[in-house]
């Protein structure tokens, strides 16, 4: 039984209340994964900053669950070791460098096809681009120049 002051039916409701209760799960996956439980910078701008990005990073990593891995359970720490970290060694095929994982059976499947996902995600991506004409072509980054104001000359009589 449920006592509450809301219009609503029962279903909105419970899903009302339900969205609220799973508050503490993300809080607490915030302060163990992330390391957001812990951490203070000299100035309050400093570590309003570094929240601001565990929280961003926080977000991707929930967009990368639903979108690439189609399951919402799994933590931080289970992807990084199952989904994320993958051994590998440097080789070649001839003149051509290639990257060699150590991955067999299910788990070269498995990796391959979150593989698939993510590139079928990006190619749907800039297509979404193309149809709305906006310019999906990638720039590269260049770090602006940084500003300086002309020195005042000193005159020397």
């Amino acid at each position: 039984m449920l006592v509450t002051t809301l219009s609503h039916n029962a279903v909105q409701t419970w899903q009302f209340y339900n969205s609220r209760a799973d508050r503490e799960n993300r809080l607490k996956e915030l302060k163990e994964d992330f390391s957001a439980g812990g951490f203070c910078l000299q100035s309050f701008d400093g570590t309003e900053a570094a929240f601001r990005l565990i929280c961003f990073l926080f977000n991707l990593l929930a967009h990368f669950k639903q979108d690439i891995t189609g399951d919402q359970s799994p933590r931080l720490m289970t992807l990084r070791t199952e989904v994320l970290v993958a051994g590998a060694i440097l080789g070649s095929d001839g003149r051509k460098k290639i990257l060699r994982l150590g991955l067999r059976g299910p788990w070269r499947e498995r990796f391959a096809a979150l593989l698939k996902r993510i590139s079928e995600l990006a190619i749907s991506t800039v297509a979404q681009f193309a149809a709305h004409g906006r310019n999906p072509t990638l720039r590269p980054w260049k770090p602006h120049r940084p500003y300086h104001k002309p020195a005042l000359l000193n005159w020397v009589n």
